[in-house]
């Protein structure tokens, strides 16, 4: 009747472990489906980089170069930071310079559409058709960022309940073990 009793417990441990392993794999992989439709969004941001160079015949004056200079290292950094979050889209030092690159090309685009709203409002002449397609870019690389911030809010959703799966007790114990660790939001 003792040894019963053991056998039943153990049944039960082994049966609660695998069902919480199998809910932190499936919330993983959750995840990780999530940042792959983000990834999606951010490849089409990287894309319109490649447009606007191929718009871009050169820059007339030091501060376009500088801007279209600033606008190409940030796209460097963004994508290089993006390739490392796609190996590993659930690492919490990834995630932190995907973020930092998203801002700085973010700012690097608000820059460029200032200048080009500014030169608008001035009238350059010679200009208008360049600006037009910067204008155009400019426009699509605001209707991505609400994209990207829609995807951004799925794949932190996701990430939440992993998260909190990663943490609640006893399943963090499994977690310990099989070597699952928190994901940086986004």
């Amino acid at each position: 009747m003792y040894l019963t009793g053991w056998l039943i417990a153990l049944a039960v441990l082994v049966f609660w472990a695998v069902g919480a392993y199998n809910r932190l794999v499936r919330l993983r992989s959750s995840a990780i489906q999530a940042f792959g439709a983000l990834d999606a969004e951010l490849l089409r941001r990287t894309a319109l980089l490649g447009e606007y160079d191929a718009a871009v015949s050169g820059p007339r004056m030091l501060q376009d170069a500088q801007m279209y200079d600033a606008l190409r290292a940030s796209g460097t950094q963004f994508a290089a930071s993006l390739a490392v979050m796609r190996s590993r889209p659930l690492d919490a030092s990834a995630g932190a310079a995907l973020v930092a690159g998203r801002k700085v090309l973010d700012a690097a685009w608000q820059a460029l559409a200032d200048a080009s709203t500014q030169a608008a409002k001035e009238g350059d002449e010679g200009e208008s058709g360049g600006n037009a397609v910067l204008n155009s870019l400019v426009e699509r690389s605001v209707y991505q960022g609400t994209q990207i911030d829609f995807a951004i809010a799925q794949y932190n959703t996701a990430v939440a309940h992993y998260n909190k799966a990663v943490t609640q007790f006893p399943a963090n114990l499994l977690a310990w073990v099989f070597g699952f660790k928190q994901a940086l939001m986004l």
